[in-house]
């Protein structure tokens, strides 16, 4: 399988004013990696499903992601937040972890095992702890490709 993270894919930000600045700024990572043909069209799709129900599963965490046409290649961009967002979670709190995953059409069983491993992961917390350890866009990346080797047993089955 193909790196699902880049280092040009994971960054720490300060903060965002609204759920929709993080989305809008990481669907442009995601674009600026080559990944999206039509990077309006997969932030609509992320947007749209945002609308329908909220991508917080809840210990500070977001999975916003979309299957869609316009999407060349399966990436995730990673951003921890340094104040939490609040992004309408099922648990009701804040997130400072957001992954953003794009996803090509024709990858569904591959996209669910990804999403299924990626949150059973981060579920645990001393995986969350690593990752908001992190001092630095590197740091925070080496913690996050460990978690590729994670993905890349779930889907090998």
């Amino acid at each position: 399988m193909n790196a699902l993270f880049k280092l040009d894919l994971v960054r720490i930000v300060d903060a965002f004013e609204s759920k929709g600045e993080c989305l809008d700024y990481m669907a442009d990572l995601l674009s600026s990696s080559g990944c999206l043909s039509f990077p309006d069209r997969y932030l609509a799709a992320v947007k749209g499903r945002e609308e329908i129900m909220s991508t917080g599963i809840g210990h500070g965490i977001a999975i916003p992601h979309a299957r869609d046409l316009t999407v060349n290649c399966l990436k995730i961009a990673v951003c921890m937040l340094k104040e939490a967002l609040e992004f309408g979670a099922v648990d009701n709190e804040p997130v400072n972890l957001v992954f953003m995953i794009a996803v090509p059409q024709n990858s569904n069983q591959e996209y669910m095992r990804i999403l299924r491993s990626l949150s059973e992961h981060l579920r645990q917390d001393q995986n969350r702890a690593k990752l908001l350890g992190s001092n630095s866009d590197r740091e925070l990346f080496e913690h996050v490709q460990t978690m590729q080797d994670i993905i890349n047993a779930a889907t090998a089955k």
